[in-house]
């Protein structure tokens, strides 16, 4: 019977771990606790050098946190049950979510300048500056933004003049 018990914990613990395929899917867990501050900490400070579930390894950017390997293995242990091996490396790694993210502001801004009609604005305008490139929403998306919501189904027998 002991044996038996015995494998129930690693049956549980593997659809825990299935449910995060990527990196990105362990952020969305965090951002889904609300857990701020940890999901600063690894937007900011995680270089990730490999992931795959229940394995994080990453290279700590300048500024991280050196407790940041532990707080979050810890985390995540306590949110899916399942143990998480969180390992800090010197082998580089890829770029922290929050450079990655400012290096594509960086390259939508330098694209947008570029544009003739935006050269000319900013050539007329000394002082004036481009902070922010939002993206142009597809006719569907537009459609969608500006649709009134549904409404819940109508009973056809009601009658607004019939008194209750």
């Amino acid at each position: 019977m002991a044996g038996g018990t015995a494998a129930q914990p690693v049956a549980q613990a593997a659809p825990a771990l299935s449910a995060f395929p990527s990196f990105e899917a362990v952020l969305e867990l965090i951002r889904d606790k609300r857990d701020m501050h940890l999901l600063v900490e690894a937007e900011t400070g995680i270089r990730l050098v490999s992931y795959s579930p229940g394995r994080i390894e990453f290279t700590p950017a300048p500024g991280a946190a050196r407790d940041l390997a532990s707080k979050l293995g810890m985390k995540l242990q306590q949110w899916t049950g399942a143990r998480w091996a969180v390992s800090v490396s010197n082998a580089g790694g890829a770029p922290t979510v929050a450079e990655a993210r400012d290096a594509e502001k960086a390259d939508a801004l330098d694209h947008a300048r570029s544009h003739p009609g935006i050269a000319a604005v900013l050539a007329a305008l000394p002082g004036a500056r481009l902070v922010e490139v939002l993206p142009v929403p597809t006719p569907e998306e537009a459609a969608a933004a500006e649709a009134l919501p549904e409404i819940e189904e109508i009973d056809d027998d009601w009658d607004p003049f019939e008194s209750e």
